[in-house]
């Protein structure tokens, strides 16, 4: 056989060698329905060990021997919620500087180098509603860090250079806030629904910035971070008999101080429908919300109206997204949400991202859908898949020994029954096609949403004005004039 004859039986033979593959593979292919699949690992809760110490820390820990590791985290009854508004941006310096200043006895430079040299992990912060510390080290290194990161709670320097530096981060970030379109509607929608002087809807200003001192600092330390308000959770390669001591020789040190009561004030909300506008000439789209206060997670409707949420925005599936975007091709984004808080109550917000030339119309169909979700039932086909795939989410709640922990931890924090989950699950099954619809003709005010356009005025025109009367906000970053000072006291 020659070379050309070689040649001519290989390029019989390939396509023949492709053609028996691809027949063995359609073979083998199945339906969806005729697929086995091996069982799932089953997942079993972790216990939780509980106790107190005399000081009032109160201590979650939990085994797990899978990495050599130690977490521990600590959650602080106290935030932003406590700090008058002339000082607003208070709480954030302090949890920063907390870290960044080192300790009284550890310079920061110096608690740096002994954490990467162990690879170790030491953070802290707070929030609005709560503070936060955490440490994650290797367990053969536990014992000599703990004492450090007790350090860290009880005696930090806050050194004054270290407060400049991190209000000089927040008056950047003040500088920059105007810059993305999201965050600029995100906040104005926010102090539209609770008002602007008050606790939930003020900004941080450079003026609130300057009137932090470093004796604010320390005083809104010495008052949080005392055992009444400090609830740990520990996590990793430990020995329950072993550890517990451990922690009662570090921790018991701390003062028991006195127990912070949160007060969060009532809001005071009307509703009434107004049209509001941010002209923003740099973008060639309109971001839309609208919506009006929500609810509390205590509501005994509470898992009605997740389910009625996820039918009118649940993502790909939600009608909001089916509807306003994919059959009238009206949005780049969609989205909305019944925000039930703990604390405070929620909003409720319907949002969608579209065309500078489409904003009107865009405003009108999600309004209809609103609507429509009021005045015609759902089907309980409709009402099954969204059970479903709001089940399905949920799994992801409770996935490792970590999130079990931290679930329970933040559910003692907020008041809430320890069993709050599993009872929602058995709240969600039970959801009926005559639920949705009542909860949302109970809750849900179409005719009388705040509606917030942030777009560029050039290109949207008069589109608004078939809403009502425009109120257009102004969004310029004042500036701190230096007479206020003697205003405020200091």
């Amino acid at each position: 056989m020659n070379d050309w004859d070689k040649i001519v039986k290989k390029l019989v033979l390939i396509p023949l060698v492709f053609l028996l593959v691809s027949v063995q593979l359609l073979d083998a292919q199945k339906r969806w329905d005729e697929i086995e699949y091996p069982p799932l690992n089953s997942f079993e809760k972790p216990d939780i060990e509980i106790f107190q110490l005399e000081n009032g820390i109160t201590f979650y820990l939990v085994e797990d021997d899978e990495l050599p590791l130690i977490n521990l985290r600590v959650l602080v009854r106290t935030g932003g919620v406590l700090v008058p508004n002339e000082k607003a941006g208070l709480q954030s310096i302090v949890g920063t500087v907390m870290r960044t200043g080192g300790t009284t006895s550890i310079d920061s430079d110096e608690l740096n180098e002994m954490l990467e040299n162990r690879a170790a992990q030491m953070e802290t912060g707070i929030g609005f509603t709560s503070g936060s510390a955490t440490m994650n080290v290797l367990s053969e290194d536990f014992e000599d860090l703990l004492p450090v990161f007790v350090d860290l709670l009880k005696n930090p320097a806050f050194p004054q250079e270290k407060i400049d530096l991190a209000k000089t981060q927040q008056k950047s970030s003040i500088s920059r806030r105007n810059d993305n379109q999201s965050s600029v509607a995100n906040r104005e929608f926010r102090r539209l629904i609770y008002g602007p002087d008050t606790v939930y809807g003020r900004n941080v200003e450079y003026s609130t910035i300057d009137n932090i001192t470093r004796n604010d600092l320390s005083a809104f330390h010495s008052q949080s971070f005392v055992g009444q308000n400090l609830i740990i959770g520990v996590i990793g390669d430990f020995k329950m008999n072993e550890i517990k001591p451990k922690l009662d020789a570090a921790f018991s040190p701390i003062t028991s101080g006195e127990k912070l009561e949160l007060e969060f004030p009532e809001v005071d909300y009307s509703f009434e429908s107004s049209i509001n506008f941010v002209d923003k000439r740099d973008v060639n789209q309109s971001y839309i919300l609208l919506g009006h206060i929500g609810g509390m997670r205590e509501n005994p409707d509470y898992a009605k109206l997740q389910v009625m949420n996820r039918v009118l925005s649940g993502g790909f599936s939600g009608r909001l997204f089916q509807v306003v975007r994919s059959e009238k091709g009206l949005a780049y984004s969609v989205f909305g949400s019944y925000g039930s808080n703990n604390f405070f109550p929620g909003t409720f917000t319907a949002g969608v991202m579209t065309q500078s030339s489409t904003t009107a119309e865009a405003i009108t169909a999600v309004k209809h859908e609103i609507e429509r979700l009021q005045q015609e039932s759902i089907s309980q086909e409709e009402l099954e898949n969204t059970i479903d795939r709001f089940l399905n989410s949920l799994v992801f709640e409770y996935d490792s020994r970590a999130s079990v922990l931290n679930e329970r931890i933040s559910y003692d924090y907020a008041g809430l029954d320890p069993d709050a989950f599993d009872k929602l699950v058995e709240e969600i099954q039970a959801v009926t096609v005559e639920d949705v619809q009542e909860v949302a003709q109970k809750y849900l005010r179409p005719d009388a949403l705040k509606i917030l356009v942030v777009g560029n005025g050039s290109e949207i025109g008069d589109q608004l004005l078939q809403f009502g009367e425009v109120n257009e906000i102004d969004i310029t970053i004042p500036e701190f004039a230096e007479d206020e000072a003697a205003l405020i006291g200091e």
